[in-house]
């Protein structure tokens, strides 16, 4: 992960995530999967912002800052790994998604691949559709 003042942003590529509650490891496993992605596409490693312990219902300081900067052109492209990082709202979130486009800052979602998802054991007592709740 690439530290230090979002000028400091190689080739324009940022990546946003947001948790809530707060998480003590900051997301580590997304940023890995971010920073992989990013890699696979052709893409330097991505600045972070990280509204880490913010709901989407809050104000989102490192959100607004990557706002900002796509509105000044410093940022190309986002990478998210979904669009419930911006709001649980799928109209808010798809706002967002639009107001990056506009101002020509690409968006993109990590690929979903079923197939490395995590699979229930044979005999395991948690119901499939108490799993699926908690995605």
């Amino acid at each position: 992960m690439i530290a230090g003042h979002p000028r400091s942003c190689h080739d324009g590529t940022a990546a946003y995530l947001r948790c809530y509650p707060y998480d003590t490891w900051q997301m580590a496993s997304h940023v890995r999967a971010l920073e992989k992605h990013a890699n696979r596409i052709g893409l330097s490693a991505p600045y972070v912002f990280l509204d880490n312990g913010v709901s989407s219902r809050s104000p989102q300081p490192q959100l607004q800052r990557l706002l900002a900067r796509a509105t000044e052109s410093r940022i190309r492209t986002v990478l998210i790994p979904g669009r419930w990082v911006f709001s649980l709202d799928i109209r808010t979130a798809d706002s967002v998604t639009d107001f990056l486009r506009e101002f020509g800052t690409d968006v993109v979602e990590l690929p979903h691949n079923p197939r490395n998802a995590p699979q229930r054991l044979p005999g395991s007592p948690i119901p499939d559709r108490v799993c699926g709740a908690l995605g």
